[in-house]
């Protein structure tokens, strides 16, 4: 399915109820669309988290002073060189990092917050400090770290919130039997942290759903945005080409001669253009009716087209029933091949013409004239009235056949 048809398919869908999911291939976009940059915030704000984490030193010395050295071994020697190494890897291996799997980057960003929380619970189970009941407090900031500054996908955010607050039940449940001024802060302290990673949790959960919904905003724009330059290039093709015959019409075919007469003015080469007018068309309309007269034309429109076997030519329909050819590099003897076959292919076709056309069936006759842009004072104009002229004579010598312009050649 293709990103346009699977955000139209999104966008007729019922949105009250955001999502935390997309279908595999918009997860995939919207992994994709977030992963470089959510490197770099994992790297800007990994960064700042160390710095506080090591600042929390001061914190160690004051409320848990017996096992301050065993602090400093925890935060300076164990963790800071492990976060350093991984805050490294991103920075001189972008790309390595960047091939990652998301849920795996995801994965060693949580490891590292649940880290901190374990040095945190090791100090508050090793001090004999009557005031650990209270520096376990110190898990909220860790808590508050992982789920807002850092934004953990939701998933992932619940995971490190359990297992902060486990951290928690673990310091309570190891350090049973010591001595604590006010025992009575223990239950409290412990439902603070549950109603700050619950409150924590819900602001991550709406972080998410908000990104995800500016993704699908983004999505729904570019695909409203493509769609609207389709179909002004829709337009744009439509208003160059004829609605009847399906071929260019004289607005396009003005675009294209003028564009190759500056081209041979520069070349100093000759181009050529032919003039095809339907022999007695008028009286196949009143004999036929106008709407096979339409069908005449579409199938004449596709003959020339067939016939025309040279690459830069130019077919047009140039009003009622004629049309006009601008053939680019030609000389005499080319505008007269081409010109013959064109009569021919439509010869070919077979119509039954019964309002009296050349031998019972539908012909075409064709003027041509030649012009050197480098060299000939004459405009584009002047060589179609020369090629009008042409077409004229054609249809004065019997019709069914072509006739070069004055100066150009003469009629075959």
């Amino acid at each position: 399915m293709s990103i346009v048809m699977a955000v139209r398919d999104w966008m007729r869908r019922d949105h009250r109820q955001p999502v935390l999911r997309f279908d595999e291939a918009q997860e995939q976009r919207f992994i994709d669309s977030t992963h470089e940059a959510r490197i770099r915030h994992f790297m800007v704000s990994g960064v700042v988290a160390l710095v506080i984490f090591n600042l929390f030193l001061l914190s160690d010395w004051l409320m848990a002073p017996d096992t301050f050295w065993l602090a400093v071994r925890l935060r300076l020697l164990v963790f800071t060189p492990v976060a350093l190494a991984v805050l490294y890897t991103p920075w001189r291996h972008i790309e390595l990092v960047k091939a990652m799997p998301a849920h795996r980057l995801e994965g060693v960003v949580v490891a590292s917050g649940v880290a901190a929380a374990v040095c945190l619970t090791v100090v508050l189970v090793s001090t004999d400090s009557p005031y650990a009941g209270m520096y376990r407090c110190g898990l909220l900031p860790i808590l508050v770290y992982g789920t807002l500054v850092q934004r953990f996908r939701f998933r992932f955010a619940l995971l490190f919130s359990a297992c902060v607050v486990a951290c928690h039940v673990a310091s309570v449940g190891l350090a049973m039997g010591q001595p604590s001024p006010y025992p009575e802060i223990e239950a409290p302290a412990f439902l603070v942290l549950v109603v700050v990673a619950g409150y924590t949790l819900i602001m991550n959960l709406r972080m998410e759903k908000e990104e995800r919904r500016r993704f699908q905003q983004k999505e729904r724009q570019a695909v409203l945005r493509s769609e609207l330059e389709a179909s002004q290039a829709q337009m744009a093709a439509l208003s160059r080409q004829d609605a009847l015959t399906g071929v260019p019409n004289r607005r396009r075919f003005d675009e294209v001669a003028q564009a190759q007469w500056r081209q041979h003015e520069r070349s100093g080469e000759c181009l050529a253009v032919l003039l095809v007018d339907v022999d007695h068309f008028k009286a196949y309309n009143d004999h036929h009716g106008h709407p096979a007269g339409d069908q005449c034309l579409k199938l004449v429109a596709q003959a020339l087209q067939t016939a025309l076997r040279e690459p830069d030519a130019a077919l047009a329909r140039w009003g009622g029933e004629e049309f006009i050819v601008l053939l680019p590099h030609a000389d005499v003897a080319l505008a007269e091949e081409v010109a013959a076959r064109l009569c021919a292919a439509v010869r070919m076709l077979g119509l039954r013409h019964g309002g009296g056309g050349v031998d019972g069936v539908v012909t075409i006759s064709v003027g041509a004239a030649l012009a050197c842009p480098a060299t000939d004072r004459k405009q584009l104009p002047a060589v179609a009235g020369q090629a009008d002229a042409a077409l004229y004579q054609a249809k004065r010598d019997g019709r069914d056949r072509h006739c070069m312009g004055a100066n150009s050649g003469g009629c075959g």
